[in-house]
Formats: structure tokens, sequence, C-alpha cells
């Protein structure tokens, strides 16, 4: 993939009296839309589909009026930022700081990649297994263990009603955020400052990937019953009754995500003096978001609904509502009136400890099972039983953390009440520690010796499941009504402490510097 970056900006700082110092600037940015070097890329526009041949909705670049990316460059990107500080008392002590700005940044090129993998640059192959034939030496259309059958190279069929496509919304734009934020900032020490913020942001455009051609909502009920009664010609009524008929899945890759942000922000900095500095922060805040924020696996499973975004909105996969860490750094004297040996034992120690402690973010919990009657089972959450509790504290069962009983099948053709964000993970705890001892060797060498801890107390910090690993956040409930199994969890390893963020780690050092 190829793409082109422009962008200028202006800054000017002025100061309106001196207490007040207003900064303002803007940038303008063109994110040029990646493209294809060899030309070598195609896109699916559902609006050219004409209804029975899915190629006429592939266009290729600089055909029928697309340009080589294939979706449309915007160029008016421009970013206003503004930037407040007043001393309020006028004597350097107490201060307050505000400011604000649009933000934009180059959206992931993987876009380009995916339309790569279209037709006509890759076609897939009718094999033709089945009849009579029980093995490959028999059936005519099947690969020998050394050639290819003149039946299966003919039986090359580029685009068919069974072919996964790949598209971007021709209108995909770069993401962007609006971010500002108000600080009260006092010395309230010597060397100490004690600082308090509200910090917001407002996400726009963010990139959505979806299933777009899904099964239209009034056909829920019927593709339901067909899938959970095991219906085998399933697959055709789900195919008979997507948004467009006659076009396999299209994995549509959308700007429409949005994010917000609100947190409060406090903030206490001792500067190093005396032989002592430390440093604590605190922060209260809350994300929400319509698509994940941080994690790229999961983008294929994240939209429930490709008919209703909104059913996705919820605490964002990043969502931490309190986090505190604190550091500090103590050095001991150098212990003079001990003499050379006492002070070169003694003296020169330096202590460092930090402290860490946040909530759980949240985990995307799924039923596994198709009960919605959409293409594909996907993103869909599990109803939440009413009065049991979702989290275990079973001593006979320490590992497990989620109770599976508090999630069910959802009816037929129904979407889980189970919305986005509710579920959490575990949180963390962790305190790191070190101790250094320096040397002075004449005046231009010095020998340093550390001792390093981490997670000092191996505290065990439990985790359900890797953020790009679903395998413990699946229920796989049974979705064969004649199955003793149907609506039952059968993931045995769902909601279990399978994992943990490491023990405690001890290492040394030494350090010649010249």
């Amino acid at each position: 993939g190829r793409w082109h970056d422009t962008e200028a900006y202006f800054n000017d700082t002025w100061k309106f009296s001196k207490r007040v110092t207003l900064n303002l600037g803007v940038r303008w940015s063109r994110y040029g839309q990646p493209y294809s070097d060899n030309d070598r890329i195609s896109n699916f526009i559902p609006r050219l589909y004409d209804g029975t041949d899915p190629a006429s909705g592939l266009v290729n670049p600089d055909n029928q009026g697309f340009n080589r990316a294939l979706t449309e460059n915007h160029n008016l990107y421009f970013q206003p930022r503004v930037g407040i500080a007043w001393d309020i008392k006028g004597d350097g002590k107490t201060a307050l700081r505000l400011g604000g700005g649009r933000y934009l940044s180059r959206s992931n090129v993987t876009n380009v990649l995916l339309m790569g993998v279209n037709p006509p640059w890759t076609k897939s192959v009718a094999f033709g297994w089945g009849g009579g034939s029980t093995s490959l030496s028999d059936d005519p259309t099947s690969r020998s263990l050394d050639t290819i059958s003149p039946g299966l190279a003919n039986a090359s069929v580029g685009i068919n009603a069974a072919t996964n496509l790949n598209a971007v919304a021709e209108d995909f734009r770069p993401p962007e955020s609006w971010q500002w934020n108000l600080t009260l900032s006092r010395e309230i020490l010597p060397n100490t400052v004690v600082e308090a913020s509200y910090v917001g942001n407002r996400g726009l455009h963010l990139w959505r990937r979806v299933n777009w051609n899904e099964v239209v909502p009034s056909a829920r009920l019927t593709v339901a019953q067909a899938v959970l009664s095991g219906d085998p010609d399933a697959n055709a009524i789900i195919n008979a009754n997507r948004r467009l008929v006659g076009v396999g899945r299209i994995r549509m890759s959308e700007s429409t995500g949005n994010s917000f942000y609100h947190g409060l922000q406090i903030w206490l900095n001792r500067r190093f003096s005396n032989r002592l500095a430390f440093q604590a922060a605190y922060t209260w805040s809350h994300n929400i978001s319509d698509v994940p924020v941080q994690s790229y696996a999961a983008f294929d499973i994240a939209t429930s609904d490709a008919f209703n975004y909104r059913l996705d909105r919820g605490d964002a996969d990043l969502d931490r509502r309190h986090t505190f860490v604190a550091n500090a750094v103590y050095a001991l004297p150098r212990f003079k009136n001990l003499g050379a040996i006492g002070s070169a034992i003694l003296g020169d120690w330096q202590l460092n400890g930090i402290a860490s402690f946040f909530t759980g973010t949240p985990l995307n919990v799924l039923s596994g099972a198709n009960a919605a009657g959409q293409g594909i089972a996907g993103g869909q959450r599990p109803n939440l039983v009413p009065g049991v509790p979702i989290y275990l504290n079973d001593p006979n069962r320490p590992l497990q953390y989620l109770n599976p009983a508090a999630f069910a099948l959802p009816a037929p053709g129904q979407l889980g009440n189970l919305g986005a964000g509710v579920i959490r993970r575990p949180g963390i705890s962790n305190i790191d520690f070190s101790i250094n001892k320096n040397w002075r060797m004449r005046e231009r060498f010095n020998i340093q010796f550390r001792a390093e801890m981490f997670n000092v107390f191996n505290h065990p910090n439990f985790a359900i499941s890797a953020l790009d690993d679903p395998g413990e956040n699946r229920l796989s409930f049974g979705q064969l009504m004649g199955d003793p199994n149907f609506g039952v969890p059968t993931n045995g390893s769902f909601g279990q402490l399978t994992r943990t963020r490491g023990s405690r780690e001890i290492q040394f050092g030494l350090k010649f510097s010249f």
C-alpha cells in the first residue's frame, strides 16, 4: 500500500498580560486515502450491485469515476487549538489552565490490504467433492496426490453468490477527536504541587468493521428457527434473506464509530529535594464507545446488529473507572561522618518504589450461538438472568470467576439483553521496589549496583482471557433444539481465571559509567 500525507500548521503565543498567556494554533492535514502501487485492488460498492451479478458491484482503480484508492479523499481538515494559562494571584503558586482542540490521525491502512483479496485478484474454486466418490482417487474433480485434475482446474468460479467480499465505505474518513481540559494547579509546599483536572474527549469517525450483508431483521425469526432446528437448508435460507440477495458475506469497513471520555485527574508531585521525590496520580473516569477502541482482533465480532449500531454503545473496552499510581525515590545520606570506609558501605544508597492499582476493564461476553438468526453468531451477546450473581466467590472453585448460570440463550430471532461493557475483568494491584548503591570512583568514573523486584509481594493478578483471545468469554451455548445441551453453555473454560499477569521477578545489575 501507498499513501501521501500533507500538513501545515500555525502557532502563536500571546502574553496577554503578566498573569495571562494565550496560545492559539491551527493545523491543516490532508491524509490521502491509501492505494495499491500496482492497482491490484477492488472495492465492492453496494449501490452499484444490479441484483443478479455480484461482479457488478466491484470497481477497480481509476474506473467508473473512482480514484486509485476507491474511496473519497477529504481535504478540508482544519484543526484549531487554543490554550490559556492564568496565574491567579500573580505569585506563581496558583494557576488555572484550559485548552481544547480538534485532532486527526491517519486511519489504519488495513483497508487497502483487504481490498487486495477481492476478485478478480483472488478466486474461489468449486472442488465438487461428493456424489458417489469416497476417496480422492475416484472423485473426478478433486486433486490427486501429485497432479490437479482438469475438472478442478476448470472449476475456478471467480465470484458467485457464495463468495465473501471485502468493502470500504465510499466516504471512509480518518478518525478525529475533540479534546478539552481544565486544570487548577497549586503549590502547597515548597517543591510540592497538587493539580486537579477535568479531561474530556469526543471521538468521531472511528473505524468499524461489520458483516454488512446481514440477514434483514424481518427474517431473523425464520432464520433462527431453521438454524436452531438443524434445518439442512439453513444456509440457503440465510442467503435468501440477506440485505443483498445473491451476494455472500460483505466485510465492510466504515468510519461510523463514536466514543466519549470524561475524567477527573488528581496529581501530586514533589520535585527531588532534601533527598526525597514522590508522585501520586489518581484518575476517576468513564469511557463510552460503540466500537472497540483497543483490541484489533475484536473488530470482526464487535457489532452485534448491522442495522442498529446503538446496541453496542456501552463502556469501552479500555474503560478503567479508577486508577491510582504512586512512586517515590529516597536517597540515604552519604554518612561522611563515618569516615571513608563507613561512607563507602552505608552512603549513597537509593530506595525506589512504584505502586499501581487499577480496576478491571470490560469483557465482552458472547453467546457463541446464532439464536438471533443472523448470518453468523459473531458478536451476539446472551441474556442476563435476573437475580443470579454474575461473579462467583466459591472457595471450592477459586478460579471460576464468572457464573455461567447468570447467562441464558435468547429467544429465537432475538438479540440478548446483556449490554456492551457490562461485565468486568479482575483489577490489577502491583508494587515494584528497587534499591541502588552508587560509588564515585574519582571524578569521571561511577559504579552503580541495582537490585530490582517487580511484583515484590508476589501478588497474583489473575486474568480471565487475553484481549485478542475470545476463548474464555464465549459461552458456546448448544443451539440445536433436539440436543440435550440446547441452551446450555458447553465451553468448560468460560469465565475461568486461566492465567496471571506475572509472578515476582528479581534482577540484579551492575553499571559502570565514565
